[in-house]
């Protein structure tokens, strides 16, 4: 059937896509974002200051156990020298976002918000915590040399930090290895609480449970294949997915021994106008706290 001849229709009055002249576009006020901000490491572990772009803590251990210091009956007690106490060390580094808007665009009516500047800052938020997850859990090596004014600080990142209980494989986590390097752990002193890993790897840990005899309530008709906790000889951990994690690792964590230090807190501030532009500076400087790296562990798979 051919259309009416003199007929309104879209295509002549507003172009192909049937918006224009008097046809209103069909655009949702809101704005789809799937990108993930889940950050498991940095948010979950402890919040200290650091006072100082070299940020140091103090370590000590306790002598080795031994069954040779039983004395006699008035004894004339002899001294030992006071073992000395280890310093670590890690550096500030500053993480940095910036954004500047036309004065045109803060103004005009946008779709699925109400101001582009604050819309901007809240993912440039995002953004640097994502960041920061990433430098604090890579092998970072970290910059004792605190910078200079052409390089910036690094701060040292947890597989940098853990070098006593490591091991590599050339397969996917395994219970054995996963065992292992826990008893590794535990003898050092360590009590972890998490397995952090990658998507991958996650994956692996729950393929752990392969060949096991499942018995599954019928009513529920539901088939369970993850593995969320991982009860070991050596205690009860959460096996917790990273997605910023190197996907070829298994961290063996005790949230305890790790803090996040803050020289100077994530702040917003207004730059000084040069033009037509709003413009708004997001940054933080902060590191890396490890306690005791020989609490915890690192397994390199394959």
């Amino acid at each position: 059937m051919a259309l009416l001849s003199g007929a309104g229709e879209v295509y002549t009055l507003s172009g192909s896509a049937g918006v224009g002249l008097h046809n209103r576009e069909d655009l949702q006020d809101f704005i789809t974002n799937i990108s993930p901000t889940e950050t498991p490491f940095v948010s979950g572990i402890g919040q200290t200051t650091a006072k100082a772009v070299q940020h140091e803590w103090l370590e000590h251990s306790l002598a080795a156990a031994t069954n040779t210091t039983a004395v006699v009956e008035g004894n004339e007690s002899t001294f030992a020298t006071p073992t000395t106490l280890t310093r670590s060390i890690n550096v500030t580094q500053i993480n940095e976002k910036t954004v500047a808007i036309s004065r045109t665009q803060e103004k005009v009516n946008k779709a699925g918000m109400n101001s582009e500047v604050a819309y901007r800052v809240l993912l440039l938020t995002k953004e640097i915590k994502r960041d920061m997850e990433v430098t604090a859990l890579q092998n970072t090596a970290g910059d004792y040399n605190t910078g200079t004014t052409t390089v910036a600080r690094r701060c040292k990142g947890f597989e940098a930090f853990v070098t006593t209980n490591t091991s590599t494989i050339t397969t996917a986590p395994t219970q054995a290895a996963i065992n292992s390097e826990l008893l590794n752990v535990w003898t050092a002193g360590g009590n972890p609480d998490t397995l952090l890993v990658g998507g991958n790897n996650k994956q692996q840990i729950s393929s752990l449970t392969t060949g096991v005899t499942k018995n599954l309530d019928a009513m529920e008709r539901r088939l369970t294949t993850a593995v969320d906790v991982f009860e070991s000889d050596f205690g009860v951990m959460k096996v917790v997915p990273d997605r910023f994690d190197n996907t070829q690792t298994v961290k063996i964590v005790e949230t305890g021994l790790w803090k996040l230090a803050v020289l100077s807190p994530l702040a917003v501030s207004p730059l000084a106008k040069t033009g037509d532009t709003t413009k708004r500076l997001l940054n933080i400087e902060w590191t890396l706290e490890c306690r005791a790296e020989n609490g915890n562990g690192l397994i390199n798979t394959a």
